[in-house]
């Protein structure tokens, strides 16, 4: 399976993979029934790991283009009653044609800017609503994000973890300072799209600990992370809520997101990181021990944000 595929497109690996074989579907090069290349034998031919021919297959399955058969592989779907003919066949390829000309004529679009406009269209682009990618390490991260951005502005916010391959869709990004490093490095280019704002972890984090230090005593709280220097870092934003006086806050750099819930000290809050929260299981999560660390954007960067991008206010 040979496709034309551009690592340094705007546009996600995934979505030039599924555009280019729904491209295909639709022309007839590839017929109903007929079976897509293994994930692991289409990674090693475009060049991408597994997990972006996957979410490719899965695109064009969640479009009604293909299906999983299991052991069978991916095979295209039937998509109409009747078998396609060879009158349907060309009338298709007439469309397209004119399509692709037009989009090229008269505004210089090619082929593939094309599939990249459609791939990445919303309903919140077409009427006049700004739309923002919000980047974070976990979907979870950038929902609470963009639940913050869209109850101050009319702006709908979508979704991009760092673990995706390629890079956001032109247009406006946010980010938090915790990734701007990583964030420099894959994306130099995209720098004077991307706003970046500080963070805080949550003021009310406080309440939900469902304990007081004793008199005279520290209260001990565990905090769970992934990575050493991110624990000691967190630890110390979380000091400015837990002060020293009163809490000993003791980083855990865990390989299980919950390990320590089955640890030896059954009265001891244990408090996760955001990216370690989103990889507990439900039941983890209502442990009456589990306690999700959130950051929040601090008011004024909320306000910042809106008026750097031009955003409407939201009313009510």
């Amino acid at each position: 399976m040979k496709l034309d595929l551009n690592p340094d497109s705007p546009v996600p690996l995934y979505h030039q993979i599924a555009e280019a074989i729904s491209y295909r579907i639709a022309t007839g090069r590839l017929s109903a029934g007929e079976a897509l290349p293994p994930v692991r034998d289409a990674a090693k031919e475009l060049g991408v790991n597994l997990h972006t021919v996957r979410r490719a297959y899965g695109q064009l399955a969640n479009q009604g283009l293909a299906e999983s058969r299991g052991a069978r592989g991916t095979r295209v779907c039937d998509r109409s009653a009747a078998p396609r003919t060879r009158a349907g066949t060309a009338k298709t390829e007439q469309f397209l044609t004119r399509v692709l000309r037009e989009a090229y004529e008269q505004h210089g679009l090619t082929a593939h800017d094309l599939s990249g406009l459609i791939a990445n269209w919303s309903p919140a682009a077409s009427d006049g609503r700004h739309v923002a990618y919000v980047v974070e390490c976990s979907e979870m991260q950038c929902r609470d994000h963009i639940s913050e951005i869209e109850s101050r502005w009319e702006v709908q916010g979508q979704p991009w973890t760092l673990s995706e391959d390629g890079e956001p869709p032109a247009g406006p990004v946010v980010a938090t300072y915790f990734h701007y490093n990583e964030i420099r490095l894959r994306w130099p280019h995209r720098l004077h799209e991307i706003r970046f704002v500080a963070v805080l972890p949550d003021p009310a984090l406080p309440s939900s600990i469902g304990a007081s230090p004793r008199q005279g005593r520290r209260l001990s709280l565990e905090l769970c992370e992934f990575d050493e220097p991110k624990a000691r870092n967190i630890a110390a934003d979380l000091s400015v809520l837990f002060p020293g006086d009163r809490y000993r806050i003791e980083p855990h750099v865990v390989r299980r997101a919950g390990e320590r819930l089955r640890g030896s000290n059954r009265r001891v809050p244990v408090l996760f990181t955001p990216r370690v929260w989103a990889a507990l299981t439900a039941e983890e999560k209502a442990h009456p021990r589990a306690v999700k660390v959130r950051y929040v954007l601090t008011p004024a960067e909320l306000e910042a944000l809106g008026q750097h991008f031009g955003w409407r206010r939201r009313r009510g």
